[in-house]
């Protein structure tokens, strides 16, 4: 698992996260680098996941599932899909921690594409609401292990900016933290999602 410093500069906030949903370099969210802040903070995380990267994919653009086993999930929902594929388009969470409770909806882009080769799979969330933070981006790539068969390279980044400079100076303190745990939470879901099928499989045959 490898986890980046963050990384401040709202040029970069502006340009990369909307720019993996549109395939052009808009501005995130509405504002552009002129109109965004100076404390954007990115966080990137990898990590190995022993599944495919379809059924990695799978866990992570359900998103109306998140509240069975992400931490802090007091609830999430699916607003839109797409008639094509049922991936979600518009979704969201709340989120409850001691005093904090926030509702957050997001825009969805869900997206199977061949990378340099290599079949990607692209899970990507802009908030939409109005909130503490003025952008809020969570990005995940997930590609075939390049040296395990069967097994998944997935990246997970983070990008914020809260619109308060002390909250944004603060938040540095945790946000790593909760990148890792999400993380982890994810992994976990894989695993006992895909120990679940092969117990299935397994009795089917038996």
């Amino acid at each position: 698992m490898i986890l980046s410093r963050p990384l401040r500069g709202s040029l970069g906030f502006a340009r990369n996260c909307y720019a993996f949903a549109s395939g052009s370099s808009r501005s995130f969210l509405g504002w552009n680098s002129s109109q965004a802040g100076q404390h954007v903070q990115r966080y990137t995380l990898t990590k190995t996941m022993n599944a495919p990267p379809q059924q990695v994919y799978d866990v992570v653009s359900e998103i109306s599932k998140y509240r069975d086993f992400i931490p802090y999930c007091e609830d999430s929902f699916v607003n839109k899909r797409n008639p094509i594929d049922g991936k979600p388009t518009e979704a969201g969470l709340r989120i409850g921690f001691r005093q904090y409770d926030e509702k957050y909806t997001c825009r969805i882009k869900c997206t199977r594409l061949i990378d340099d080769g290599v079949e990607t799979y692209r899970v990507i969330a802009d908030s939409i609401t109005e909130s503490l933070f003025r952008g809020l981006c969570t990005r995940w790539t997930i590609k075939p292990h390049p040296d395990r068969p069967h097994a998944s390279k997935v990246e997970l980044i983070l990008s914020f900016e809260m619109r308060s400079r002390l909250y944004n100076s603060v938040s540095a303190i945790f946000a790593s933290s909760v990148t890792e745990l999400a993380m982890k939470a994810f992994d976990k879901r894989v695993f006992q999602l895909r120990r679940q099928a092969l117990k299935a499989s397994t009795l089917s045959k038996s």
